[in-house]
């Protein structure tokens, strides 16, 4: 997320606009991952049959730590760089140039 937020600035975005743009861009990527690994993890964590006594408790884990990283991805992370990003910073060179 931050290395897109990059590069959004080096194309000519401020701060704020990166940040946003750059959350509303990764937010369908990221909650399609989320979507499936959980759709796919769900009979594990509903399961109630032999041997789901050690299946259960990790797909709910797993389920909790994709929403934590939805979550901490789309609205925490864009915030803090904002938060702490300042308009003058010297950017890292990108390889390729990024076009939205």
């Amino acid at each position: 997320m931050i290395e897109f937020i990059n590069q959004l600035r080096a194309s000519g975005y401020t701060v704020e606009e990166a940040a946003v743009q750059g959350a509303v861009l990764r937010l369908r990527p990221i909650m399609l991952t989320m979507l499936v690994a959980t759709l796919g993890l769900l009979p594990a964590a509903l399961s109630h049959a032999i041997g789901s006594d050690s299946q259960r408790p990790f797909a709910i884990v797993i389920v909790g730590g994709l929403l934590a990283n939805l979550v901490i991805g789309i609205f925490l992370l864009p915030t803090l760089y904002v938060w702490f990003a300042r308009e003058d910073d010297k950017l890292p060179e990108m390889e390729a140039s990024f076009e939205v």
